[in-house]
Parts: structure tokens; C-alpha cells; sequence
């Protein structure tokens, strides 16, 4: 488990995007990508938590968006959770910023289960100066990777 606080890990992962590092052998962003995903919407539900031994507290929500396609309801977890989360309510407009995950586990009958979400790293209200702060964000992390431009 790494050590620091959330902004501490995620500028030294930009540092070391910046560096070329990464923790495939090949170092081309074609072909290490990028995870990073952002939810606009609201909680469409009531935030459930649970205690997860040696890891702690660990919220699981579900955010509808608007999608290209219509609406949408997507999972997200999120470790230790700020409290205002908790106490948030169906209908509480939310901005989320994480990375997509599959998760594994074994089932009581011996099968191997698995979901994918998104892993949030930040939840906030939703609110005109948390989305010029985020959009903010989300250009230095765009630009910290160096795209090579598709073949024509």
C-alpha cells in the first residue's frame, strides 16, 4: 500500500509520466494508455460503506450520468471516505475523478467473481468553481502525457 496523501501520489505519478516511467517496459503512451475517468451526475442512491479489514472504511456509490446513449448508472468505490459523502443523500449532484477497475474475488462457492467501476480518488459537490478546478486538473494530467498522434 503506498504511503502520502492522494496529491502527493498523484504529482509524483505525473513527475514520473514526465520522466517517461512507467510500470510497463515500454515507455510510448500509445501503448501504456491512459486511465483516468471523470463522472458528472448525481448519487442515485444512498452511499453504503463497509469495513474492510486492515484497509478500512471503503463507500460504494452509484452515480447516474448522462451518456451519448441516454442515462446511465455507474459504480464507484471510494477508501475512506469523507464524512459530507456519507451523509449525502439520493439526488446530491457529485463530480467524481478516478480510474476504471476490475475487481476479482472468490464467491462461497469457490467461482471468482468480478465488476468493473470506478476507483474514485476524489468526490465533491458538484458546483461551478469545483468544475473550473477540476477542468484544471484534468488539462495538467492530459498534458503531463505526451500523445503520439494517430497515423493518418
Amino acid at each position: 500500500m503506498q504511503s502520502g496523501t492522494r496529491n502527493e501520489i498523484s504529482k509524483k505519478a505525473v513527475e514520473a509520466g514526465k520522466k517517461g516511467k512507467t510500470d510497463n517496459k515500454s515507455n510510448s503512451p500509445a501503448e501504456t494508455g491512459l486511465n483516468f475517468a471523470i463522472l458528472v451526475g448525481v448519487l442515485s442512491s444512498e452511499v453504503e460503506t463497509r469495513e474492510i479489514q486492515d484497509r478500512g472504511e471503503v463507500a460504494t456509490l452509484q452515480v447516474r450520468v448522462l451518456s451519448l446513449d441516454g442515462v446511465a448508472t455507474v459504480p464507484v468505490t471510494m477508501w475512506a471516505p469523507p464524512a459530507w459523502l456519507l451523509a449525502a443523500g439520493e439526488g446530491t449532484p457529485v463530480l467524481v475523478v478516478g480510474k476504471v477497475r476490475r475487481r476479482f474475488w472468490r464467491t462461497p462457492v469457490g467461482t471468482t467473481g468480478s465488476r468493473v467501476d470506478v476507483e474514485a480518488t476524489s468526490v465533491t459537490r458538484d458546483g461551478p468553481r469545483q468544475r473550473a478546478s477540476l477542468a484544471k486538473r484534468a488539462d495538467a494530467i492530459l498534458a503531463s502525457v505526451a500523445l503520439t498522434p494517430l497515423p493518418k
